[in-house]
């Protein structure tokens, strides 16, 4: 009786583990990205700024605190619990710069519109 009861523990925490690895990635359905694919970033206004990811993604990160002085001449961090970024609350995820350094939590993230084709 004793093995059965172990057996089944052991069973019941690889399966644990198994179920938190998945918990790692971001979901299929979601629009998502490492914050290591980061590769710039502009301030919009006194609560927004705009990141791009690669050559043709930019998001839209919107805080309570005000990012003004954060400077195009200084790199920024962006920290994310998950490892990922992802569309929709900002949960998790928050902006380090300026000078001094300040830590911006992120209240939202959307996904900008494509720019228009110019012709």
């Amino acid at each position: 009786m004793l093995r059965i009861g172990l057996f089944a523990t052991a069973a019941f925490l690889l399966a644990a583990c198994a179920s938190s690895e998945g918990a790692a990635q971001p979901a299929a359905d979601r629009d998502c990205f490492r914050s290591a694919s980061v590769n710039g970033f502009n301030v919009i206004d006194r609560n927004t700024i705009q990141v791009r990811v690669g050559a043709s993604r930019r998001y839209i990160f919107a805080t309570n605190w005000p990012t003004t002085n954060l400077d195009f001449s200084e790199r920024i961090a962006i920290r994310s619990s998950t490892g990922y970024i992802c569309t929709g609350n900002g949960l998790g995820v928050e902006i380090v710069g300026g000078r001094p350094a300040a830590s911006y939590p992120v209240q939202s993230i959307t996904r900008a519109p494509d720019p228009e084709p110019q012709e």
